[in-house]
């Protein structure tokens, strides 16, 4: 008994040692650069918005932040990466919908689980979509969209940069809430973008930032923006909710989380600099240049957001059969 009473007691004093130590840690954090992994290619969008964010957290962190582009796999081998990294808050993430909420549902299996693997640390921006459409197509609104693809099955054309990226399922969820049977053509590496504006494809769900210049050439019209209400740089287009089709709910996003384990403390202070992060003025006026929104949330609203993501994506790809191995 006396033997068994002295081992609780040296585990127990062994925690305590450790929970002192970790904590201690987590008083000093950081004490080195931060590795963000960031799972696109260099000069994408999501390593654009990175880097700003990361620019900000860094200043206010007093250390580095080492952006580490890894987009190889659609980004899997980023979050891969991440998974395996030691939980003490010097690797990070900035990544969006795809590896955080579709790829679950699109691959049977993944070298990580977003669910499992990664804790939230905040939400950092909103990204609308947009309905583009060639200029010469012959239609003005959503509701006439609509009324020719159910004229016309499959005959009008969306397209994206393959099957199951985010611009693909955009498309999918509205053929799903408008009940319409549109064609995708994936296009993978050849950017589809000058086939929309040349007019040999119908229509994009996409950002707003890559159609200005088509839109602005005269080329490319938009038709609604999957926003709550008008985006400032594009104001004279309306919401999908005023185009009569308010189920659309779909929006490209990114936030920042980090291994599972990583101390309480730590989650709470990168937490409160990635919030202040995307709210700084130059960081907030380069998101809304290109639609974008910014966000900021407690690591709790960023997981209740991911909870209802992956729900809405997943029984999206399910529904449409959508794999991609």
């Amino acid at each position: 008994m006396a033997a068994r009473m002295g081992w609780t007691a040296v585990c127990v004093g062994l925690a305590c040692g450790l929970a002192a130590v970790t904590q201690a840690r987590s008083a000093d954090y950081p004490a080195q650069p931060v590795r963000v992994l960031v799972p696109g290619p260099v000069g994408s969008g999501l390593d654009l918005d990175a880097r700003a964010i990361a620019q900000q957290m860094s200043e206010l962190l007093r250390q580095p932040l080492v952006i580490e582009n890894r987009p190889a796999a659609a980004g899997v081998v980023a979050m891969e990466m991440l998974a395996k990294a030691p939980p003490d808050g010097y690797t990070i993430s900035i990544a969006g919908a795809g590896v955080l909420a579709a790829n679950p549902y699109l691959y049977s299996k993944l070298p990580y689980d977003p669910e499992r693997d990664f804790v939230p640390i905040s939400l950092a921006q909103v990204l609308p979509i947009a309905l583009g459409v060639r200029a010469s197509l012959d239609v003005s609104s959503v509701q006439e969209l609509i009324e020719r693809a159910k004229a016309q099955p499959d005959q009008i054309t969306f397209a994206s940069q393959g099957n199951g990226t985010f611009v693909h399922l955009a498309g999918e969820l509205f053929k799903a809430v408008a009940g319409v049977p549109l064609k995708h053509v994936p296009y993978g590496a050849q950017s589809p973008f000058p086939d929309l504006a040349g007019g040999h494809v119908d229509a994009m769900f996409t950002g707003i930032a890559p159609l200005f210049a088509s839109v602005k050439a005269g080329k490319v019209k938009i038709l609604a923006i999957s926003a709550p209400q008008r985006v400032a740089v594009i104001a004279d287009v309306p919401t999908f909710a005023e185009a009569g089709v308010p189920a659309y709910d779909a929006a490209a996003w990114n936030g920042v989380v980090a291994p599972r384990g990583t101390p309480a403390a730590i989650v709470s202070r990168l937490n409160a600099v990635a919030v202040k992060a995307v709210h700084h003025p130059d960081v907030k006026e380069r998101m809304m240049k290109f639609g974008g929104v910014p966000a900021g949330s407690t690591p709790e609203e960023f997981a209740a957001f991911l909870t209802k993501e992956r729900a809405k994506w997943g029984k999206l790809i399910r529904e449409a059969g959508l794999r991609l191995d």
